[in-house]
């Protein structure tokens, strides 16, 4: 058999050889072998034709190498089957003894599991008898317990008064300490029908221990002793008494004193009987009087490691009077029917909590109170929506009586920058939303919605009022929106859509981000974004109406410009001499362009801009109209086939159109002087001068001081400037 081992290697190693790479033969001996995943695994990357055909191969190659092995090894497999003859005879032998093994050993188990049973009945007899025994000794001692407290509630009740005001009572630290001990048995044997028995002796000896503990408190308060407030604190705390002493605290001490506040408050009330009632003169008698009677209590069960963080005093004691009693007493104050005093009345009592809060010296004790039912039930009380819902008709009434109107309106005198009253009104609405008596934190995502809400009203209004035109299709009456005067609204309306970004930018997002500064960076941070890409957006419609501004001035001066065309019909062919004087529809085509810069109140920016457009679409007609006349020239030229000597020695047509519109060109540029615009300076201009000017005078400005309008003269006189501007275009 040995002898086999090396040949079923060889054999193995031959079949791997004759396989290919992918056909893994030795996974078939695997014990976790499964034919499903192992020919859908196979299947991703080869063919199941292929894989039939290899596995027929692999096995006949397999049934080849058997009987091959089988001839090499022939005589060690025909003496195989000799070899294992006595094989059932050794396992015959084997069985006896081992049978009798077996027989003995269910015997002495037998007996040891006899055994152990007897041990369990034993030990849960003994775990019974000592249960019983345990039963037992606590009902004794409970007995012995409450007899003893009966007793010793008897000789309170019978001896002499007890004095408060001196040390703990004796007699009430031992009823306390039975009573602890009477508990301990209690919850050891809470099933026992025996000391159910004694729940109402217990019950009527703990009740007369709570009065005389109440009374103890209550004095102790009063003369202030913080031995006596402990040793009782502790007492409550061991019979689990917490709520008791909480509200021995709220019926004893704070009802009178919140009594005493609403009287003296009633008394101020009835002195202003025809103001709102204000809550802040209330708090802070009530701060006054928890801090007098009761802070030396409260700054006690907050000691660190004083073991008393149990009681709750300032939530269920202090917060919870003042919420039922000034809630009934004084409901109309917690009404938003007049927002201003609920505003006032609000921040009053946000400023009364933080002042409890003042008492809770952890995170973890703030965290309770806050999260106490009687902070939330104060808090609900305030119908914050409401609220919203006034001062939102309050801000959308009063904007929308601005925005409504036929046009924009314009201010006698600015204010806060602004020139019109629907800007005037935007910028004080915006102002409301974060004002110290209109914003209030609770509110801040609807207060800031509100905000960009405004800003978005009054750019959506700018937007379709530029929309209209700017007046009628018979140029008689101007249409609504711009009024008679649209150059001077439009002018208005850039000037405060600026100022209105330029504010929000800087003075508002300031004041925004002060009153956000409680809430998380993050949120902070999104918010201000969000009122700086509404500011942004105002900003673009500025220069949308800019546009729109540059526009219409442009179209009115176009409209004088195109009177230009009439130089060609005073020069051609009309014998008329050189021209000396500046064409009569330069003033009124530069007039809307003076008007304007008057106008402008200094900005020279927009002024430039008009008269930047004016100039380029004086340009583009002069360079229209030179190249028409230049064609017209050549082609008469053409058709009276004149002489070469005659066109030198007279001025053409041509020379007295071009003249004309380089001296219009030339008051053009003394009108821009006086519109505030330097025309050398002034690169639409140049172009314009450029477009007008002979060739040796492109590039350089060179105006000519300004002369009076005058009859043109019939003949020209040497020396003169026209004659220079004559020869130059000869």
């Amino acid at each position: 058999m040995e002898s086999t081992t090396p040949s079923l290697d060889v054999v193995e190693r031959r079949m791997l050889e004759q396989s290919p790479a992918w056909l893994k033969a030795d996974v078939f001996w695997d014990e976790d072998y499964d034919v499903d995943v192992y020919i859908r695994d196979l299947k991703a990357i080869v063919p199941l034709e292929t894989l039939r055909h290899e596995l027929q191969e692999h096995k006949q190659r397999v049934e080849t190498n058997l009987v091959q092995t089988i001839n090499e090894e022939y005589n060690d497999f025909v003496g195989l089957s000799s070899e294992v003859m006595d094989v059932e005879e050794a396992v015959s032998k084997m069985d006896e003894p081992l049978e009798d093994v077996e027989r003995k050993m269910k015997s002495v188990r037998a007996d040891i599991m006899a055994v152990m049973d007897n041990l369990q009945a034993c030990l849960a007899r003994r775990e019974e008898n000592f249960r019983a025994r345990e039963r037992l000794e606590i009902i004794q001692d409970t007995t012995h317990a409450v007899s003893k407290l009966e007793k010793l509630v008897h000789e309170m009740e019978n001896g002499p008064a007890l004095n408060y005001e001196d040390a703990f009572p004796r007699v009430l630290e031992r009823i306390a300490s039975e009573l602890s001990k009477i508990q301990f048995y209690l919850a050891k044997g809470d099933s026992l029908p025996s000391l159910q028995n004694l729940n109402p002796r217990i019950q009527k000896a703990r009740e007369v221990f709570l009065v005389e503990l109440g009374k103890i408190l209550e004095a102790s308060l009063r003369i202030k002793s913080t031995a006596n407030l402990q040793q009782c604190l502790r007492s409550y705390a061991s019979v689990n008494a917490v709520d008791q002493a909480e509200a021995v605290v709220k019926e004893r001490i704070m009802k009178p004193l919140l009594e005493e506040c609403l009287e003296a408050y009633d008394t101020l009330i009835q002195a202003k009987a025809h103001e709102p009632e204000q809550l802040e003169p209330l708090y802070t008698d009530i701060i006054y009087g928890v801090s007098s009677r009761l802070g030396i209590l409260l700054r006690l069960v907050n000691t660190p490691h004083s073991g008393l963080h149990a009681f709750s005093f300032l939530a269920n004691s202090v917060l919870a009077q003042v919420e039922s009693t000034v809630g009934e007493r004084r409901a109309s104050s917690f009404s938003p029917g007049i927002p201003s005093m609920f505003h006032k009345n609000y921040l009053a009592t946000l400023r009364f909590l933080e002042e409890l809060e003042k008492y809770c010296i952890s995170k973890k004790k703030l965290e309770v109170f806050r999260g106490s039912e009687h902070y939330r039930s104060l808090l609900k009380r305030w119908n914050t929506s409401v609220y919203f819902t006034l001062r939102f008709q309050d801000v959308a009434t009063g904007l929308e009586r601005h925005l409504s109107g036929a046009r924009p309106a314009l201010l006698a005198e600015p204010k806060d920058g602004f020139v019109l009253e629907s800007t005037v009104a935007v910028w004080e609405s915006l102002g409301k939303c974060f004002s110290p008596d209109f914003y209030l934190q609770d509110l801040a995502d609807k207060f800031l919605k509100l905000s960009l809400q405004v800003l978005a009203r009054y750019r959506h209004w700018v937007e379709q009022g530029l929309q209209v035109p700017a007046s009628s299709s018979e140029g008689v009456e101007a249409e609504p929106w711009l009024g008679a005067d649209p150059e001077k609204r439009l002018h208005a309306i850039v000037h405060d859509l600026r100022a209105l970004s330029s504010n929000v930018l800087e003075s508002y997002l300031n004041t925004v981000s002060v009153q956000l500064s409680d809430l998380p960076d993050d949120v902070k941070r999104s918010s201000l974004d969000l009122l700086r890409n509404a500011a942004l957006k105002v900003g673009d419609v500025a220069e949308a109406a800019q546009d729109r501004l540059i526009g219409l001035i442009s179209e009115k001066c176009a409209t004088v410009l195109k009177q230009m065309r009439g130089v060609t019909a005073a020069y051609r062919m009309t014998n008329k001499p050189m021209p000396t004087r500046p064409s009569t529809y330069v003033n009124g085509a530069m007039a809307p362009i003076l008007s304007f810069s008057g106008m402008a109140n200094g900005d020279s920016a927009l002024v430039e801009a008009v008269a930047a457009s004016v100039c380029n679409v004086y340009k583009t007609m002069i360079k229209e109209l030179i190249e028409t006349v230049k064609k017209t020239e050549s082609s008469l030229k053409r058709l009276k086939k004149q002489a070469s000597s005659d066109a030198v020695a007279k001025v053409t047509d041509t020379e007295k159109i071009c003249l004309q519109l380089f001296l219009d060109v030339k008051e053009v540029g003394r009108q821009l002087k006086h519109a505030g615009v330097d025309p050398n300076n002034f690169e639409a201009y140049v172009s314009l001068w450029d477009a007008a000017a002979p060739e040796d005078a492109k590039g350089v400005v060179q105006l000519s001081p300004e002369e009076t309008p005058q009859k043109p003269p019939e003949t020209l006189e040497s020396g003169s400037q026209e004659t220079e501007d004559l020869a130059t275009f000869s």
